[in-house]
């Protein structure tokens, strides 16, 4: 009989941990205004400024994504795509199939990354999907108040990229 490595691997475990406390979470989050869910990313903001650590936010940070992704986009991330946010959180490949919602799952770490002010940067392979993604993913992260962009691979050096390049989020390719 084969051993299931999945249940004495850590980080599943880890990962399983955090995604019982984010759907924990999800119930409260459902009672909640606009105005109180987008309070919640203010607040985290300040955690942030105070402890300079991403990690206690995770569980929140998601729940709050996913409760902003039901509100604007009607589409609520599944377990697995937590998981996969998760993944890629912890900068690790993680390898998803054609409509399994690689473009949901991205707003997870990008939306906690953001938390830091600093800028975070999502790279795909062409300029359609850099657009495609952005403009359909914008009111997630509008939702909270956070500034998105897309580079335009063809107009470089231009005053609109540099724009792009001061916002919270920023779509581009890998020919940046």
């Amino acid at each position: 009989m084969r051993k299931n490595l999945f249940q004495t691997n850590s980080f599943i475990n880890k990962y399983q941990n955090l995604i019982n406390q984010i759907n924990l979470l999800e119930n409260n989050l459902k009672t909640l205004s606009d105005s109180e869910l987008r309070a919640k990313t203010f607040k985290l903001r300040q955690q942030y400024k105070e402890t300079q650590d991403l990690n206690p936010l995770i569980a929140e940070s998601f729940a709050l994504t996913r409760e902003a992704s039901l509100r604007t986009l009607g589409l609520r991330h599944f377990d697995v795509q937590l998981i996969g946010g998760l993944v890629l959180n912890n900068q690790k490949i993680a390898e998803m199939k054609t409509g399994e919602g690689k473009t949901l799952v991205a707003t997870l770490p990008l939306y906690l990354n953001a938390l830091t002010g600093k800028g975070v940067h999502l790279v795909t392979v062409n300029d359609y999907l850099a657009k495609r993604d952005s403009a359909w993913m914008a009111p997630i992260f509008q939702f909270h108040g956070m500034s998105l962009d897309c580079i335009d691979y063809h107009a470089p050096n231009s005053p609109e990229r540099r724009r792009a390049y001061q916002a919270d989020i920023t779509y581009g390719t890998c020919l940046l």
